[in-house]
C-alpha cells in the first residue's frame, strides 16, 4: 500500500512500502513519526508527487491559465528579446550599406531582418499564444 504525503490539497510526497531482511512490509508506523502518519493517506500506484486531493480523490493539477496581464507580460518580454537579436544583426548589416560596402546578399539579408522586425512589431501581444515570425536566416 503506497501513502501520499498531502500539503494544502497537493501531494508532496508518495510514499512506498519498505521491506524488511526478511521481505515482510514494515508498518508505516514503524517507519514514521504518529504526527506524520496521521498527515498521510492512502493511495494508489498511480499518485505522484503533485497532484491535487480534495478529501476523497486524486487528481492531475491544472494550472489556472494566465491573466490577461500576465500574457502581456510573458509577450512583451519575447517581443523585447527578439526585437534584441533583430537589431544585433540589422546594425552591422545597416552600417555596410551607409558605408556602401554591402554586397547584395548583406543588403538583401538587411531587408528581410527589417521586415522580420516590423513584423515582430506586429504581434497583438494580448493573445495567448501569438504566431511570433521566423527570424531570418543568414
Amino acid at each position: 500500500m503506497n501513502y501520499a504525503y498531502v500539503q494544502n490539497g497537493r501531494v508532496m510526497e508518495v510514499i512506498v512500502p519498505m521491506l524488511d531482511d526478511d521481505g515482510n512490509v514494515i508498518p508505516i508506523e514503524q517507519r514514521f513519526t504518529s504526527e506524520f502518519v496521521a498527515a498521510l493517506v492512502e493511495c494508489s500506484e498511480t499518485v505522484h508527487a503533485g497532484m491535487v486531493y480534495d478529501g476523497t480523490s486524486f487528481s492531475e493539477y491544472v494550472p489556472p491559465a494566465p491573466s490577461p496581464a500576465e500574457i502581456l507580460a510573458a509577450n512583451t518580454a519575447t517581443r523585447d528579446a527578439l526585437l534584441a537579436q533583430a537589431a544585433i544583426a540589422i546594425a552591422p548589416l545597416q552600417d555596410a550599406v551607409d558605408l556602401d560596402e554591402a554586397t547584395a546578399a548583406e543588403t538583401a539579408l538587411l531587408k528581410l531582418w527589417k521586415q522580420y522586425r516590423v513584423a515582430v512589431n506586429r504581434i497583438d501581444l494580448t493573445q495567448a499564444s501569438p504566431a511570433w515570425p521566423a527570424a531570418p536566416s543568414a
